[in-house]
């Protein structure tokens, strides 16, 4: 019998989780610098909250199950519902508050590059602030994370549903919301077809091809903040307040590499205003590796439309691809690690003991534990890049001394039992 995983699933391996680990703290780092509270909300919910603002077709997209009472249940598909679900229970909460999360999800999509059912997210929301500043500083929070994460040539894109569905309900000349909403998910397709193709899948919905053409090429408008906002106005948009507050933000903080794009409209079940998406800017085909915006629509599901809500979420499978298409995934080896070894079995004690002290003052430390040669225990501390290797042996520990190895250089030298605490812990600090 072959003991194998489910489909869509994988074991991380130390060598993965390393790069999970650097994902996660950088995340923690930047949020906290940032003033946002680390939170998890459950992983398992009631099935009748995963659908309160997708509807029951989602249960085809998730993990959902009955429990032993018959309740149905299900497996949290992002962090956003949870999230949501606690802050609008808590009129307790000074707002806004801000609050962030890193976890697993999961989703029973078809797996695919860069795609698994089980996977991580990192989220950051900012609850009860209707000001565009808000948002701001979600864009800011993002841009920082991949700025310390090394991937310096990202870039973001800003859209605004609302500027689109302005456009799109004049161009349409209809207030049929399901329209709309078929003509804002063929936006959402610009990257991944022609125009060719969206018109004829489109035509098939209602939609005239003089009109979805006219859909498309606006949504093909990108360029630097204060020239997209001129070429809307030059289109006799209205609706470009926010836009331009944000932009005019943007500027303030400093923070470049930064489109509008009227072709990001992101989840359309979620955002009803500004939205955004992070890319790559060598290696787009990934796709986004994290989005966000505003949401003001979701917290009123659950009861408490005086939230309105912003945030962003980052898919941390697509950031280790950039990762690794950068040379950035694998982490770099500690330089101060040190090996201690002994001479024979006889020290094995003295030499865990030495370890056991170096790593209480904080010196990342290995040791042998299985009673190898000498020889093999050099092999294992240089096969671990050790920085300097300590060696055990009776002539030098009889007078009270230890043999200190530079593993850089191959020198060697004598140190003092009571002096090799201090001296590698000045030394790799």
């Amino acid at each position: 019998m072959k003991f194998r995983l489910p489909r869509g699933m994988r074991d991380l391996e130390p060598e993965d989780f390393e790069v999970v680990e650097k994902i996660r703290s950088t995340f923690l780092e930047v949020s906290k610098l940032f003033g946002f509270k680390l939170m998890e909300s459950s992983p398992i919910e009631l099935l009748s909250t995963l659908e309160a603002k997708s509807g029951p077709a989602i249960s085809e997209e998730i993990y959902c199950f009955k429990d032993k009472g018959g309740r149905d249940l299900g497996l949290r598909f992002d962090l956003t519902v949870g999230m949501t679900r606690f802050v609008a229970s808590r009129r307790d909460l000074q707002l806004p508050i801000k609050l962030c999360s890193f976890s697993s999800m999961w989703r029973y999509d078809e797996p695919q590059y860069g795609r698994y059912r089980w996977f991580y997210q990192w989220d950051a929301e900012i609850f009860g602030s209707k000001s565009v500043e808000a948002d701001v500083e979600i864009v800011d929070l993002t841009h920082v994370i991949f700025d310390k994460l090394g991937l310096k040539n990202c870039f973001i894109e800003i859209g605004d549903r609302k500027v689109v569905e302005e456009y799109v309900r004049r161009e349409m000349k209809t207030d049929d919301e399901d329209l709309i909403l078929e003509a804002l998910r063929a936006l959402d397709k610009i990257k991944k077809k022609s125009t060719s193709q969206i018109i004829e899948e489109y035509a098939d919905k209602g939609i005239d091809e003089h009109v979805m053409r006219k859909i498309i090429e606006f949504g093909k408008i990108r360029g630097a903040p204060y020239k997209v906002i001129d070429m809307l106005e030059e289109k006799e948009v209205q609706n470009l307040k926010n836009l331009k507050s944000i932009t005019d933000s943007l500027h303030a903080r400093g923070i470049g590499g930064v489109f509008l794009s009227m072709g990001i409209v992101r989840g359309l079940d979620y955002y009803d205003g500004v939205v955004f998406e992070v890319f790559d800017e060598e290696h787009v085909d990934i796709g986004a590796l994290a989005g966000g915006g505003r949401f003001d629509s979701l917290p009123s599901v659950f009861g408490r439309p005086d939230l309105l809500a912003t945030g962003v979420a980052g898919g941390v499978e697509r950031i280790i691809l950039a990762l690794s298409k950068r040379g950035l995934a694998k982490s770099k080896e500690e330089q101060g690690m040190i090996y201690v070894a002994y001479a024979n079995k006889d020290f094995i004690k003295q030499a865990t003991r030495l370890a056991s002290d170096l790593r209480r003052s904080g010196v990342r430390v290995e040791a042998d534990l299985s009673g190898r040669s000498l020889k093999k225990q050099m092999e294992v501390a240089s096969s671990l890049r050790a920085r300097y290797v300590l060696i055990i042996a009776p002539r030098e520990y009889s007078q009270k001394e230890i043999v200190l190895k530079n593993m850089g250089d191959g020198t060697e030298r004598r140190i003092g039992v009571d002096e090799v605490v201090p001296f590698l812990k000045a030394e790799v600090s």
